[in-house]
């Protein structure tokens, strides 16, 4: 009787299910019908409302005879009566919303009518298990069985869906039960293999891999879903089998299949995302075999690995038509093949036989990139793999000894290093193939799609440029190196005859301007290699300098887009170049003010910036030209900051700020802001207005927080000099003002009228300084720091400040400027309160009176200035 106790106990489990799933899949279907009686009531409603419409006109009294106009003649063909207009089609209607009982009903009930399906024979198994009702080999076969039966009923539902033409969905119920079975199958094999020890590890490995192969095929029929469970299962399965003995060349081979299989599944389905998952997984076996499987003589079985990956990819796009944009897929596959592949020559130690098996699978990637359009962007991740690939050498690599030394030098013990020899051999072979096969795929390429063809020239420019920078790195170590310089002037020389090439098969419609591009862009990066290798410290910089203003001479001659960019780069990394070594010949710089390096370094620069400009200005191409514009403004500052800072401290390093430094930085920006002003005035450009502001908004700052401020010498106790004039307050103060007041006349005219005021009030405030500060000096002697010295120095003040008033009013008047006059007016305001709040107790003698005397008369003159020129005269 226990067995008619297990059955019943399975029918009450099943029963519940089946029941919720009946009663849900029924109120769907109630709710369906539902919805189409209404809309059956809405048709019938209006066709009752249109015949009514009819009946009512037919029905309605004709008006009074009127006379009948005479009838026109007719024209032959012209139908009688006039054809109604045809009505426009109805809008399609919006896919009605799931309701909650629908999702619960064809939705939810699925998926948890196939894990119940699957926990049944989990459970009816555990059950007999528990009564001991079923033996191992019994209960082996029931799993199996349970697994076909369930494999075979969901193959018949979707027959026979299929014959009834009902449409797939999201969540179908043949697609679920089939998962079911295989999921019971995957079971049963482990069961049988891990539990009862009826198979070995090899057998249940292959019947493992059998069941996902055909659990991914099976889901070209049964949906995506399908092949997922067969992914997770063929890529769980080395996971689930364990061996003493691990064998990678089993392992690397078995993963092909279930990757093949899904590859070839999202291909007739049109899965991309089944094949980027299969790639993914594919990978990251490799990645656990390299780094936990693969011991030294493994790498060639990785890389074969790899090269059969990337031909697995190439069969997903290989026979169809061109694309119009290149798949990402399939070439991010490719891109991630090919590092799996890296790993091979490391695990080998670089062997010749690991090596060249990389290389021809990056030659054979080229390849692929040449011959299906699709593959295109494949090539450029060629070249990216080839410079990893020459980076991935160690110097235990490159060390590598041997006997091979035929002509030793005395003393030499006969040996000489081939792993030097081994890695430029590689660099050469990879270098030349990806010039001259992308180079020529990309002359062959038509002219659309634009990416085809520019993919395959970048490919060309970007493999050569990598690997021979990575071998000056590995081989020469940055040093200077004429044969390393001689080779990128040839590879310049070649993208310079490419892109003459590129330039006539583009104006013959031919070729397209992509290609163009990469070559122009790969002659100025190997020149500029070149200059790398063969020049030194301020060389380098003013020489990259120079390449901007060569580029820029170029683009008024060819009409090629890609100079400006290139151009750009160049000066981003003169800029970064002068960053990393601001003394431009580090330790070298000499304490020769002005005329040293930093003048080379700097003003070199700022030339060729801004004679480029101009020539991109005048090639049709402003970005470039305003970028360019800006930089050689920066550097002009720069120049003017370091050679201040030089003079100051005798190098760029030093501590702290000076007088002289603070004052020669807030001319040298003032000055900038005048002189780009007045360049303002002849030519319009948005760089040369942002730039006169930036640079005298820099020399305000200076001024006031490094004059009046940190570098004041009456704070800091800075000498400033034995001369009562010539000394370091006339190019602390007196030169920064004149430049502040030039900043101010030649600001730009759409500028605010609060600049040019700005500029000018720090112009007066540090003449004043200046005007203070040497009647302090002439008291006190160079250090200007302590109390006042009497009264004779009190009195100065109040009569400095009076002719400074004088002046300035004078200068207003001869300027007809208000604000210059309204300047005035304050200073000689400070100086009246002075005498009468401070002179009038401070000062004795003579001097007070001297003082109010001299303070009434200058007052009594400005009143007549006043009267006698800019008050208006009344009539007689």
């Amino acid at each position: 009787m226990e067995p008619a106790y297990g059955l019943l106990l399975l029918a009450l489990i099943v029963v519940p299910v089946l029941g919720v799933v009946g009663f849900a899949l029924g109120l769907a279907s109630r709710s369906r019908i539902a919805a189409l009686e209404r809309r059956i009531a809405t048709l019938e409603a209006e066709i009752g409302r249109r015949a009514a419409d009819v009946v009512a006109a037919d029905a309605r009294p004709s008006a009074a005879p009127q006379p009948q106009p005479k009838p026109a003649p007719q024209v032959a063909n012209r139908p009688a009566s006039p054809v109604p207009p045809t009505p426009k089609p109805a809008a399609a209607p919006a896919p009605p919303k799931r309701s909650l009982e629908e999702r619960l009903g064809a939705r939810w009930s699925v998926i948890v009518g196939g894990l119940a399906l699957a926990l049944g024979g989990v459970f009816l198994v555990r059950y007999s298990i528990e009564q001991g009702l079923l033996g191992p080999a019994a209960r082996t076969l029931l799993g199996a069985a349970f697994a076909a039966g369930l494999l075979a009923l969901g193959e018949r539902m979707r027959r026979a869906e299929a014959r009834a033409g009902r449409p797939r969905r999201a969540i179908d119920i043949p697609a679920v039960v089939t998962s079911a079975g295989a999921v019971s199958a995957f079971a049963t094999v482990y069961a049988a293999y891990a539990l009862y020890g009826f198979i070995g590890p090899a057998p249940a490995f292959l019947l493992l891999g059998a069941v996902a192969v055909a659990t991914v095929l099976a889901a070209a029929l049964h949906g995506p879903m399908l092949g997922a469970v067969g992914l997770v299962g063929a890529h769980a399965a080395p996971l689930l089998v364990s061996s003493t003995e691990p064998n990678l060349y089993a392992l690397l081979t078995y993963l092909l299949a279930p990757t093949a299989a899904a590859f070839a599944v999202a291909r007739i389905r049109n899965w991309p995302a089944l094949a980027l998952a299969a790639g993914l997984a594919a990978a990251a076996w490799g990645a656990l075999a390299a780094t936990g499987v693969a011991e030294r003589g493994d790498g060639f079985a990785l890389v074969a690995y790899a090269a059969a990956l990337v031909a697995l990819a190439a069969a997903l796009r290989a026979g169809e038509a061109a694309p119009l944009r290149p798949p990402v897929v399939p070439n991010a596959l490719v891109a991630l093949f090919g590092l799996v592949a890296l790993a091979g020559p490391v695990i080998d130690r670089f062997a010749t036989l690991s090596l060249t098996g990389l290389a021809l699978l990056l030659v054979g990637t080229l390849g692929l990139a040449a011959r299906i359009q699709a593959f295109a962007p494949a090539a450029v991740a060629s070249a990216a793999l080839a410079g990893l690939a020459a980076l991935s050498f160690d110097d235990a690599a490159l060390a590598l000894l041997a006997e091979t030394t035929a002509y030793p030098l005395p003393g030499d013990p006969g040996t000489t290093p081939v792993g030097v020899g081994r890695f430029l051999v590689f660099a050469a072979i990879l270098g030349g193939v990806h010039l001259a096969g992308g180079a020529s795929a990309a002359r062959s390429a038509p002219a659309s799609p634009l990416w085809r063809a520019g993919c395959l020239a970048a490919a060309a420019v970007a493999a050569p440029l990598a690997l021979l920078g990575v071998a000056y790195w590995r081989v020469a170590g940055f040093a200077t190196d004429f044969g390393f310089a001689a080779c990128a002037a040839l590879l310049a020389a070649a993208y310079v005859a490419l892109s003459e090439d590129a330039v006539r098969r583009e104006a013959s419609t031919s070729g397209g301007p992509a290609a163009t591009a990469a070559y122009v862009a790969g002659a100025a990066a190997a020149l500029g290699l070149a200059l790398a290798m063969a020049m030194r410290d301020g060389s380098l910089t003013v020489a990259l300098a120079f390449l901007t203003a060569a580029l820029g001479y170029a683009a008024t001659a060819r009409p090629i887009r890609t100079l400006g960019f290139v151009a750009v780069a160049a000066a981003g990394l003169v800029a970064a170049r002068v960053a990393i070594d601001p003394r431009i010949v580090g330790e070298a710089l000499s304490s020769t003010p002005v005329f040293n390096a930093l003048l080379w370094g700097y003003g070199a620069p700022a030339a060729a910036f801004w004679f480029a400009s101009r020539r991109f200005d005048r090639a049709g191409q402003p970005w470039p030209a305003q970028v360019l514009e800006g930089a050689a403004l920066l550097f002009t500052l720069l120049l003017g900051f370091a050679q201040a800072r030089h003079l100051a401290h005798g190098d760029l390093v030093g501590d702290g700020v000076r007088l002289l430094e603070a004052g020669l930085d807030a001319t040298v920006a003032f000055g900038l802001a005048a002189l780009v002003g007045r360049l303002r005035l002849k030519r319009a450009s948005p760089v040369l207005a942002y730039g006169a502001l930036a640079a005298g908004g820099l020399g305000v700052v200076v001024a006031l927080l490094g004059l009046f401020l940190a570098a004041n010498p009456l704070f800091t106790g800075e000498p400033v000099g034995d001369g009562v004039l010539l000394n370091a307050l006339l190019p602390g103060y007196l030169v920064p003002a004149l430049a502040a007041a030039s900043a101010a006349r030649f600001a730009a005219p759409e500028a605010p009228a609060w600049v040019a005021r700005i500029f000018g009030g720090v112009a007066l405030a540090l003449g004043l300084a200046w005007a203070s500060l040497v009647v302090r000096r002439a008291f006190a002697g160079p250090t200007l720091d302590g109390p006042v010295t009497g009264d004779a120095e009190w009195y100065a003040y109040s009569a400095v400040w009076l002719v400074f008033g004088l002046a300035t009013l004078a200068a207003g008047v001869a300027r007809r400027s208000k604000a210059l006059r309204l300047a005035s007016a304050a200073v000689v305001t400070a100086v009246t309160l002075k005498v009468f709040l401070f002179d009038m107790a401070g000062l004795g003698g003579a001097l007070r009176a001297l003082s109010f005397m001299g303070l009434g008369a200058v007052l009594v003159g400005i009143g007549l200035v006043y009267q006698r020129l800019l008050a208006p005269r009344g009539g007689a």
